[in-house]
């Protein structure tokens, strides 16, 4: 494929991500029902979109191996498991220290992967740009770090959102390698399994009262499907960018993007302050991706 179509993916599927972010912040804000179920019933109701708009994409036409079977299984667990682990760390300790640690769990462990696993070697720029990556997932979050207030269990939580985040991508790029062909395919078992157990969580988290959990509100309804619409196009050209990226660079460069994209849309939106510590943030993801575009 042409550099320049491959950088237009890149946009539409950075793009799409921030949309996702951005929809899920807003969904968090005007979500109704039980607190406890507002995750859960988001990852039911975007691991079905998702399923469901990739099978309209394909026109229904799929073909699974037994390979993508389980890649897609496992990797619908490990989904479910980030989920889990969002929702206590959140409630455990600050969002800013488990955000970087969610970050670097992103890129380090797929990097790690790839070198030991499939014999990937980074070039002296790539270790640059991803090195600057991982300093600027710092700057952004770190000003909001306050650990006096942390509860039992936070950091084992933060753990496991670096390993399950770190998996999540280890499995996509896997499947990628192994059968490219199948990447729909891949994309449909991965967030179906994960909409079918998040649903069993709930079902056993809310006390027999699962329906109240969807009881929401209007808002917090059209931000969940448009969030999830969001995702469905931005996993798609994920799975098609990973063809021809390799999965720790492609990683790297959309959760930049994505951190700066974030930050503008909170400035221009929600009119959240920028501070010094997120215009320096930003400048050094640019950096990054100019250091692994080049």
């Amino acid at each position: 494929m042409p550099m320049p179509f491959i950088f237009l993916i890149i946009v539409v599927c950075v793009v799409c991500y921030t949309g996702q972010t951005f929809f899920n912040k807003l969904f968090s804000l005007r979500y109704q029902g039980p607190e406890s179920a507002a995750t859960p019933v988001y990852a039911v109701l975007y691991g079905a979109l998702v399923s469901a708009v990739t099978l309209c994409l394909v026109h229904f036409q799929v073909d699974f191996s037994g390979e993508t079977v389980l890649l897609g299984c496992l990797n619908g667990v490990v989904l479910f498991l980030y989920n889990l682990g969002m929702i206590h760390a959140s409630r455990t300790g600050p969002y800013a220290f488990q955000s970087i640690v969610m970050l670097f769990g992103s890129i380090v462990v797929c990097l790690l992967f790839s070198a030991v696993y499939w014999g990937d070697r980074l070039t002296l720029l790539q270790i640059a740009g991803i090195s600057v990556m991982l300093a600027a997932f710092v700057v952004l979050n770190g000003g909001g770090i306050d650990f006096r207030d942390v509860k039992r269990g936070y950091f084992l939580w933060v753990a496991s959102l670096f390993f399950t985040n770190g998996i999540y991508g280890v499995l996509m790029d896997a499947q990628q390698r192994l059968h490219a062909q199948e990447r729909n395919e891949m994309i449909i078992v991965t967030f179906l399994s994960s909409g079918v157990v998040s649903l069993l969580y709930l079902l056993l988290t809310q006390r027999g009262h699962p329906a109240r959990a969807f009881r929401m509100g209007g808002a917090a309804w059209g931000l969940a499907v448009g969030s999830g619409l969001c995702a469905a196009f931005a996993v798609y050209t994920l799975m098609t960018l990973l063809a021809y990226i390799p999965g720790y660079i492609l990683y790297t460069v959309c959760n930049g993007s994505l951190l700066v994209l974030s930050a503008i849309l909170c400035r221009i939106v929600l009119k959240e302050k920028m501070t010094k510590m997120t215009l320096a943030g930003i400048a050094l993801s640019v950096i990054s991706i100019i250091l692994l575009s080049i």
